[in-house]
């Protein structure tokens, strides 16, 4: 591979370990994302009373919004990542995102909120097109899940923080609904938490901006080729292999539908069993900070394992395993009659949910040609984004908002989805396994796969 030495160990191994430090340089960023992205869960109360806003507004705030900009952006990016220094269109990403999450607040109204979060997505929309192509040519395709694992580990941390600081914030704002700041004057208090969120991922990106670009394993004639972006070009190479791409770019995307739809997990514990703001952010934050690691770490560690025993479609399959299981643990959890069951139960929807953003990556890496790496990534960042980010928040409310015309049946709401969005999720999954794998031996025989 690019960028790797073989000719001796020490390169090697020298070569690796700053690809580690830019793993985990990464996933500092994608920490902050997720902190940026989630911290409005835990202030659904306060943000609603103040804004006057409806359980569909909201979910617009942390899907809507959010999720169109992230996802129309991508594809474009996507392409200026396959062609420009990547470490650049990060930090770029990095410091426009936390300028956005700044700007949040100063929003006193339902449409400058939304415009910053706005804000929000398209910044966001740099970093992971950008970083699973960095990665793709900084390690071989045995090490490559254990990487994208690292990197994505930060989506549960950023979460977790989001949810255990946003606990503390409402409950400070249940007791000073106001705040003095200097120079600033007089604020809500949850405005002031993206006072504090907000301006230090300006540091983050400039520490991105210090990382090295490894050498990209790209096939010149192809690049020649392939300058301008082209819808025409993504697609050709998606319908050469329609039933993978279903599974890979729609199936993910449904399955990471009730991952996302944990953003109203805090909130059914307040609904339902009368917890404080406090009490369900710590649970919630909790779990994520456990168990959401933990599966990524597993996925990753379980796929290579398989890959080095020549289960070429492990990623996929592991994927699979993940969509049946959360299925049922999504669909149950929010039908719990006691509160403690009700939270055990998010352990096991953390884990697995940690297993999509590891393993469709990496699958989609090693199948990818050189030159079109992080435009296929984008390709998964827009179903994602159309499908997960976007409905995940949002459906759930529009169940409750418009079918069963209560928001207080929220555990309902919840578990309608789940069952709809479950089986779904695990039969286009399954359909791509076998195409998956003759595509894969198709690149190697090529030579134009990763290394």
């Amino acid at each position: 591979m690019a960028g790797i030495t073989h000719s001796s160990g020490r390169p090697e191994q020298k070569s690796y370990a700053y690809s580690w430090y830019t793993a985990a340089v990464l996933m500092v960023a994608y920490t902050f994302s997720f902190l940026d992205r989630q911290i409005l869960n835990l202030m659904v109360g306060p943000i609603k009373v103040d804004l006057h806003l409806t359980d569909t507004q909201f979910a617009l705030l942390t899907g809507g919004a959010f999720g169109i900009f992230y996802t129309v952006m991508g594809l474009p990016i996507g392409w200026l990542a396959d062609r420009y220094p990547r470490t650049r269109i990060i930090a770029c990403g990095v410091a426009l995102w936390s300028l956005a999450t700044t700007c949040c607040a100063f929003a006193r109204s339902f449409p400058m909120l939304m415009a910053a979060r706005i804000g929000v997505g398209v910044g966001e929309a740099t970093l992971s097109p950008s970083a699973y192509s960095l990665l793709s040519n900084s390690f071989d395709k045995s090490r490559l899940p254990r990487a994208m694992s690292v990197y994505s580990v930060g989506i549960y941390i950023g979460a977790g923080l989001a949810l255990i600081l946003g606990g503390s914030v409402v409950e400070l704002v249940a007791r000073s609904p106001e705040m003095h700041l200097p120079l600033i004057g007089t604020v809500r208090s949850w405005h002031a938490v993206f006072l504090v969120i907000g301006p230090p991922g300006l540091l983050v990106a400039l520490w991105i901006s210090t990382l090295r670009e490894p050498a990209r394993d790209i096939d010149h004639a192809a690049v020649e080729t392939g300058r301008s972006f082209s819808l025409v070009r993504i697609g050709r190479f998606l319908a050469t292999w329609p039933a993978m791409s279903v599974s890979l770019f729609l199936g993910s995307a449904m399955l990471a539908i009730m991952s996302y739809m944990d953003a109203w997990y805090p909130e059914l514990f307040i609904r339902t069993f009368q917890w404080n703001a406090a009490q369900t952010g710590h649970v919630n934050g909790l779990a994520s900070l456990s168990a959401g690691p933990i599966g990524m770490l597993s996925a990753g560690w379980l796929s290579s394992r398989m890959i080095a025993r020549g289960r070429s479609d492990a990623c996929l399959r592991l994927a699979l395993y993940a969509a049946i299981g959360l299925s049922v643990f999504a669909t149950a959890m929010p039908l719990m009659p006691d509160a403690t069951t009700m939270a055990a139960m998010l352990w096991p929807i953390k884990f697995l949910g940690g297993f999509v953003p590891v393993l469709i990556p990496s699958a989609i890496q090693m199948i990818a040609p050189g030159n079109m790496r992080a435009q296929l990534s984008a390709v998964f960042g827009l179903t994602v984004g159309i499908l997960a980010v976007t409905l995940g928040p949002v459906l759930p409310a529009l169940i409750g908002d418009y079918i069963l015309h209560d928001e207080k049946a929220l555990n309902l709401s919840l578990a309608l989805a789940a069952a709809i969005v479950g089986p779904v999720a695990t039969l286009l999954l399954s359909v791509g396994l076998k195409q998956f794998r003759a595509c894969l031996m198709a690149m190697q025989h090529e030579g134009s796969g990763p290394a």
